[in-house]
């Protein structure tokens, strides 16, 4: 749903994105979790407050979640 919905995936903060992402992470091969972690890597890619608004752990959490996809 989340792959498909910009209004929802627009609405995550900055915790909810990284824990998204986080648990998307636990299944990399899957299309529709690549699908959602490609929308939010775009979305944390072009949005600098939503960048800045990570804490340290949500940043690190978000970074290891990235790096399951090439």
């Amino acid at each position: 749903r989340l792959a498909n919905d910009r209004h929802l995936l627009n609405g995550l903060n900055p915790q909810g994105v990284a824990n998204v992402l986080n648990a998307l992470s636990k299944w990399p091969d899957t299309p529709d979790c690549a699908a959602v972690a490609s929308a939010l890597a775009s979305r944390l890619a072009n949005n600098r407050g939503l960048r800045n608004a990570l804490n340290p752990q949500e940043l690190t959490n978000a970074l290891n979640a990235l790096s399951k996809w090439p």
